[in-house]
């Protein structure tokens, strides 16, 4: 092997300080390092001969052993090859439709304090006309892609989202589901369903979900009193006792079972009271997210948390659910993952029919009247000839939402598994531009995944999450 003097940092990996200590995370081999400060010199100026010559021997064959290891993964390359990114080249256009998103209805039986959507305020459910030729497109599509050979999967999925609570027009429901297995069956296709729901259906729905292996992620927002206040039904009255125990009749079936707890001011202090509440429930699964301050949570009634008190919360959350072995997501937590040029299938990826027949790619985005419509709209429904209509412009000016293109990112560790955030987010933060991630959640995220990082690397925390890393200390 060359010498050490002849290697420089890969541009991919990052380096950081904190607390006196210094860190190496690497996307690509997911490599989470501690390193000491004699490593820390060689790696940021690698070309220092006479501080090498200044080591004892058995120090410089130490440094020659690391060297030969961050070469071996990639973080340490020949200085030649540092205009060379993989990372950027793997944002192409090849893309098999495997998954099709239907919002059933805008009814909703809750009327929550920052619904995204105003559920319920403008009743309107997908009619045949509407959810048959997006049916037939999506298979016709999934037809073509298997004859030519463009993906190897057989697996194919619906997802029954929000907007409403899709429960409230069970019949209709069945019969969507229903068509869609029967489709995917006689193709030869491996189906599967999912459907986010507000979790207050009744027994009947609870036997179809078990019947049809339906999988469900059900909101809960917290404590009785959080989710009460937060999500009561349009009456009024209290959600909690409903919806708990129908994630505990799940829970009794077999299922893992998740739960989505929208973060606001107000919920935040209760972050650790809903892990102790999943635990009783026997819940697999938490996802905490910032409240979005769009539809219902642009009002004066909900505010977002505190970025820093929810890092806290959510980080105390997440080694409490290593303790008591349940998942702990936040949507921004990227450094366990793979690297994504996309942070989303709003980019492009998604196809999304809404009731009123409007293709959307972002599932927050349902509204015509909504300004991000403008963005995330890429076509219509025409129901009187049973057509899909795309504007592939607006489709492909999508998917230039990728990593290379955030020129905002180009200094953040966390770019090639973030790709920017979400896009409908910073499409609502200030200047309507798609390419200007949200302080606020950026700010979240870097405190979260440097803090998991460190914890890596310094041996804390072995999350379930990590597969296939590379995770050591460089100190003495």
């Amino acid at each position: 092997m060359d010498t050490i003097t002849d290697f420089i940092l890969n541009p991919r990996v990052s380096v950081f300080s904190q607390e006196g200590r210094n860190y190496l995370f690497d996307p690509v081999s997911r490599t989470y390092a501690s390193i000491n400060d004699t490593l820390l010199s060689f790696i940021t100026k690698p070309d220092n001969a006479d501080l090498f010559n200044q080591l004892s021997g058995k120090d410089q064959q130490d440094v020659r052993d690391v060297t030969k290891r961050l070469c071996q993964l990639g973080i340490f390359i020949q200085p030649e090859f540092a205009g060379r990114s993989d990372l950027y080249d793997r944002s192409g256009h090849s893309y098999s439709m495997t998954h099709l998103t239907l919002f059933v209805t805008t009814k909703c039986n809750l009327r929550c304090a920052y619904c995204y959507a105003n559920g319920g305020d403008r009743e309107k459910t997908i009619t045949p006309e509407i959810w048959q030729p997006a049916m037939d497109y999506f298979f016709a599509t999934i037809g073509s892609g298997m004859v030519n050979g463009e993906t190897g999967s057989r697996h194919v999925s619906l997802s029954i989202h929000g907007g409403g609570e899709p429960t409230m027009e069970f019949v209709l429901l069945k019969e969507i589901v229903s068509a869609f297995y029967e489709r995917a069956n006689a193709m030869g296709l491996q189906p599967s369903v999912g459907m986010g729901t507000n979790g207050t259906y009744n027994d009947s729905v609870h036997r179809w979900i078990i019947e049809n292996n339906i999988s469900v992620n059900i909101s809960l927002d917290g404590p009785g009193n959080i989710q009460n206040r937060l999500r009561p039904f349009r009456s009024g009255k209290p959600s909690f006792d409903i919806v708990t125990h129908n994630l505990s009749e799940l829970v009794k079936a077999g299922r893992r079972v998740s739960i989505r707890a929208t973060i606001t001011d107000e919920a935040v202090d209760t972050m650790t009271d809903t892990m102790q509440l999943a635990k009783q429930l026997g819940l697999a699964a938490v996802h905490f997210e910032p409240v979005s301050q769009t539809g219902r949570g642009e009002t004066n009634t909900v505010a977002r948390p505190d970025p820093e008190k929810f890092v806290q919360n959510f980080l105390h959350c997440f080694l409490l659910g290593l303790q008591l072995n349940i998942d702990v997501y936040y949507s921004g937590m990227r450094c366990f993952e793979h690297c994504h040029q996309r942070f989303c299938g709003a980019c492009g990826r998604n196809l999304c029919i809404t009731p009123d027949g409007n293709i959307t790619t972002c599932y927050e985005v349902l509204d015509s009247n909504d300004p991000a419509a403008k963005e995330f709209f890429v076509g219509k429904i025409d129901s009187a000839r049973g057509l899909m209509m795309l504007d592939q412009d607006r489709i492909e000016q999508l998917n230039q939402r990728v990593t290379k293109n955030m020129v905002a990112c180009k200094a953040c560790f966390l770019r090639y598994q973030c790709a920017g955030d979400c896009p409908a987010k910073s499409f609502r933060h200030l200047n309507r531009d798609l390419y200007s991630p949200d302080p606020y959640r950026c700010r979240i995220s870097e405190r979260i995944n440097k803090q998991l990082i460190i914890w890596l690397a310094d041996g804390i925390i072995e999350p379930r999450e990590v597969k296939k890393t590379s995770v050591f200390s460089l100190y003495n």
